[in-house]
């Protein structure tokens, strides 16, 4: 027979015994002896970087059947006890380090790359914009009567509204609610507006290609190790939203039109570089998941994208991830996390811009976009995985319906062989992120 049970957070004890016949003593009346061994396994750690991808769209805040609480609060409970089960493992001399990317339709890695270098940040922003001045419209006036009106039309030079790219020079300015201020004349009759940058970016130079091709090299967007030089199309722009307006169609005009700006930008919490930390840093994690904020669809990509190029042993941050300081080498995960499908519009202002207007990623629908998102999506979770990376994806909340879609298949086909797991409700995601915390650390005789 054999019994385990726990012993702590990282141990677990064991204990078999058996009834065994003699060889020799029987025949001295002793035909069998007990034979009995007790044992301990530890959960431990060599050299494990992870990274958390975290869907913080609108939707995490429903509430999935069933459950107490809404999505984005169970989220961040098995958060935190992922972070306590791993750093409860026995590390000896390895490491540990966690990373944090939260995403919606953006993500926030201002800071992170303004640190490492403020050259990798463009110093000017296009955006589909507007500016006030001269110009012409044609001007219609009766010079009949009401009873006969005879409509006669001239164009006329009056100051006007003219809806085109601009582009700005933004410098490398500081982020968040005490940042530097960005002044540019784009509101009511070219009045002056102010804003800050909240850290959030739009996506280098990409180039467009179908649902079903394979990006081409001058999609820079879809590279995940290249470092920015000189060319601005190797750097990535600031999300600045005070500045755009949609002209709701690809060719500038001018019009006497006030179009307003755009609304609901969602700019989610800055991601969290790769940091080595242990159980003594579990308030400082607690602290940064429970400040996680929702809003924004759902563009899986660039959560993808981002959480690739913090953990990527070859990309920007080569010299920290190659290996460990003793020359190591280092086990890599990415935890993928959405509550959904991919949800993608042609209208929203996102990291790549505002589509309808700029047309960066090509889509001509709804459809079509979160096809070509999709694509895009797959494509950077294979460049994860030829780097050795291990990508766990887990669903939250499906309906009966997503699970049963190609959209969510599409998410299995993301992950590394096996490592796909759904979670109905909050309970079955703590689940799911405890057995990956225990299949990262290794279970190893310890006696």
């Amino acid at each position: 027979s054999f019994s385990s049970e726990a012993d702590g957070t990282a141990d677990v004890t064991g204990t078999a015994s058996a009834t065994l016949p003699t060889a020799l003593m029987y025949i001295f009346g002793k035909g069998q002896f007990n034979l009995s061994a007790a044992c301990t396994a530890r959960l431990e750690i060599s050299n494990i970087d992870v990274m958390l991808v975290l869907d913080v769209t609108g939707s995490m805040e429903q509430t999935n059947e069933g459950d107490d609480q809404n999505k984005i609060t169970g989220l961040k409970a098995a958060a935190k006890s992922f972070f306590t089960t791993l750093t409860s493992a026995d590390i000896g001399d390895g490491q540990l380090r966690f990373g944090v990317v939260p995403y919606s339709t953006t993500v926030n890695v201002g800071k992170i790359l303004r640190d490492e270098n403020t050259a990798w940040l463009s110093q000017t922003v296009t955006v589909p914009s507007r500016r006030w001045g001269s110009g012409q419209e044609e001007e219609c006036r009766n010079e009949g009567s009401n009873r006969n009106p005879r409509w006669v039309c001239s164009m006329v030079t009056n100051n006007l509204n003219h809806y085109q790219d601009r582009t700005f020079t933004v410098g490398s300015p500081t982020i968040g609610s005490n940042g530097t201020i960005l002044r540019f004349a784009t509101g009511s009759e070219g009045a002056n507006v102010s804003t800050r940058w909240g850290g959030c970016i739009v996506e280098r130079k990409t180039t467009a290609f179908g649902p079903e091709e394979t990006a081409p090299a001058d999609a820079f967007d879809m590279n995940i190790d290249m470092v920015p030089n000189a060319n601005a199309d190797t750097q990535w722009q600031l999300l600045l939203p005070a500045f755009v307006h949609d002209r709701r169609q690809v060719a500038p005009f001018q019009s006497s039109t006030n179009f307003s700006r755009v609304s609901n930008v969602a700019c989610p919490n800055p991601a969290m570089k790769l940091t080595v930390m242990t159980s003594a840093d579990q308030e400082t994690f607690d602290d940064y998941i429970d400040g996680l904020l929702t809003g924004g669809g759902t563009y899986h990509d660039v959560g993808m994208a981002w959480g690739a190029r913090l953990i990527s042993p070859t990309g920007l941050f080569a010299d920290e991830n190659d290996a460990t300081d003793d020359g190591e080498p280092i086990d890599r995960h990415i935890l993928f996390m959405t509550d959904g499908l991919i949800d993608t519009s042609n209208t929203q202002y996102t990291h790549q811009g505002l589509e309808r207007s700029m047309v960066r990623v090509g889509s001509t629908s709804k459809a079509d976009s979160d096809a070509r998102h999709t694509n895009r999506f797959l494509q950077l979770c294979r460049a994860a995985r030829d780097r050795g990376i291990t990508v766990w994806v887990v669903s939250f909340g499906l309906s009966a319906e997503e699970e049963e879609s190609e959209s969510n298949r599409n998410l299995g086909r993301c992950a590394s062989s096996g490592q796909a797991l759904a979670s109905s409700n909050t309970e079955e995601l703590d689940r799911n992120f405890q057995s990956i915390a225990r299949q990262m650390s290794k279970l190893r005789l310890a006696q």
